[in-house]
């Protein structure tokens, strides 16, 4: 007995657009690269520094500051820890992240803290 409508025809089967999003996830993220991991340390930087602010505003924004010179250390360190940035200059690299480390800890030492 055939079916009334053709294969392609019927609606409502297969997976939905979460279940789909899940999968590539479950699939990118299984065995993590080492920007992966760079980015995870950053988040962790990020929230531990907002953690500190809890206690002391200067204290939070040093922290902060420790995560572009921690960027800026691995990117001057030989080649199997240096891979994570591909087609840049190192120099700019290793200088940007060492000017917004300063300038983090100039700001949070300017900037008065209110009491």
């Amino acid at each position: 007995m055939r079916h009334p409508h053709p294969r392609h025809a019927r609606r409502g089967r297969g997976r939905g657009p979460i279940s789909k999003r899940w999968i590539y996830w479950k699939r990118r993220y299984a065995h993590p690269t080492r920007r992966d991991w760079v980015l995870l340390g950053c988040l962790l930087g990020a929230g531990a520094a907002a953690a500190c602010t809890f206690i002391d505003f200067r204290l939070g924004a040093v922290v902060l500051a420790v995560v572009p010179a921690v960027l800026a250390v691995f990117r001057a360190m030989p080649p199997p820890w240096n891979e994570v940035w591909t087609n840049r200059s190192k120099a700019v690299d290793i200088t940007t992240c060492v000017l917004f480390a300063v300038l983090l800890i100039g700001l949070a030492f300017i900037v008065p803290q209110s009491r």
